[in-house]
């Protein structure tokens, strides 16, 4: 009877195990695997909710610093947040396996970009902000490294420098980032720079070592969760009109103003989902990376936007405050103009520039029209000051839903 329970107990724990470590394997290394729907998870869209207070921390500093050196922060800042983004999401539609250690590292993850984040505020002004900045990014770059060299031991040969390429990228741009904290600024954000361009350069050499790209990334996938992240930095744009109209005292221009960032916000949205599509990432190495890589300035561009429209507002409601006593000259400060029809300009300008990418020069109409848009919003944002804020946000406002327009009565959404 004993001898009987005894293989029963031995049975039950090797499969315990398995419920809670599983190997990492490529999951779309044949067709029949890329052929089964690949959806985002729930712990990819709890991931996602820490940067989108990593994007609301950026999004309050360029607030405070409307002007060209906060516009160059903003930016700066914004690339290691879109990058641990993405370097976590390309792993996941590789190598997501779900499985208890995966998990822990992506928590470990979502600390370490929440902490990231709450160090925005003190970088250059406070050193402690500045190392938990440097420590937090660093980790997440080790993390990534280690789930990698986790994947490793499970793949084929063939795949081995792929993934080989991907650890010492990651690996290599930690310790630059790490080695920072002994050079002082300003030559300190150089170094973030080379560190930032080595992993960039990173996936692409590793990609140049596959037969195959195709496998290492699942075609619903991957435009999905761009797709999710351009809701992230849309959902900025709503908090704004929300925050800048309840800091209004609902004054008639106040409300307005926000209605007229509310439909450009919309146009935004509708521009992206109906017309910009995902065939760029099937058609080779070099397509995909431009698709993928070109999305920044789509995130950074909307990003900026929201916190355009936020200012707007304000300058309505102080310009109506004033309106009594002494009318303030002409219409708003040119860096708040800047940041609100830039945002839209740079937005406008990498869609444009990952249409050409998906369809070539089969849809130049397109691409002439976009950037028509932006030569009107440029010449708008230099003769801004004869407008008042609601004025201005009601012109560029104007010029996107023309555009939307447009785009909308001249072609077909496209399919994928």
């Amino acid at each position: 009877m004993s001898g009987t329970s005894k293989p029963d107990a031995v049975s039950g724990e090797e499969r315990l195990p398995q419920r809670f470590v599983r190997p990492q394997v490529l999951r779309n290394q044949t067709n029949e695997q890329r052929a089964e729907e690949r959806t985002s998870t729930w712990l990819e869209l709890f991931f996602d909710l820490c940067f989108v207070v990593a994007v609301a921390a950026l999004a309050r500093e360029l607030h405070d610093e409307p002007n060209l050196g906060g516009m160059l922060r903003f930016l700066g800042l914004f690339v290691p947040v879109w990058w641990s983004w993405m370097i976590f999401t390309w792993y996941a539609t590789a190598f997501d396996n779900d499985d208890v250690p995966y998990r822990v590292t992506l928590f470990v993850a979502m600390l370490s970009i929440l902490g990231l984040a709450a160090s925005v505020r003190g970088i250059g002004v406070e050193p402690a902000a500045t190392v938990s900045f440097v420590l937090a990014y660093a980790l997440m770059r080790l993390l990534v490294a280690g789930l990698f060299l986790r994947a490793r031991r499970h793949v084929p040969a063939a795949v081995r420098r792929f993934v080989g390429f991907y650890v010492a990228g990651n690996v290599l741009g930690a310790a630059i980032w790490l080695s920072s904290l002994l050079v002082p600024p300003p030559f300190r954000y150089a170094v973030w720079a080379i560190g930032l361009s080595v992993e960039l350069l990173g996936p692409i050499l590793a990609v140049r070592t596959l037969d195959n790209p195709r496998i290492s990334f699942h075609p619903r996938h991957i435009p999905e969760r761009y797709g999710l992240f351009t809701l992230i930095v849309l959902g900025e744009s709503v908090l704004a009109v929300a925050a800048g109209t309840a800091g209004t005292d609902w004054a008639p221009a106040g409300v307005l103003t926000a209605i007229a960032g509310f439909v450009a916000a919309a146009c935004i949205w509708w521009l992206y989902f109906d017309h910009v599509g995902s065939s760029g990432i099937e058609l080779g190495p070099r397509p995909a990376f431009y698709w993928g890589y070109g999305h920044f300035a789509v995130y950074a561009g909307i990003a900026a936007f929201g916190v355009g429209v936020q200012l707007a507002i304000e300058a309505t409601a102080l310009h109506s405050a004033l309106a009594g006593e002494a009318p303030p000259s002409g219409g708003y400060d040119l860096g708040a103009r800047a940041v609100l029809a830039g945002g839209i300009v740079l937005f406008l300008a990498a869609s444009a520039f990952v249409d050409r990418v998906n369809e070539g020069a089969t849809n130049d109409r397109v691409l002439f029209v976009r950037l028509a848009a932006v030569a009107i919003l440029v010449a708008v944002t230099a003769l801004g000051s004869l407008f008042s804020p609601l004025t201005f946000t009601s012109t560029v406002s104007l010029v996107l839903l023309a555009l939307t327009i447009y785009e909308t009565l001249g072609a077909e959404p496209p399919e994928g």
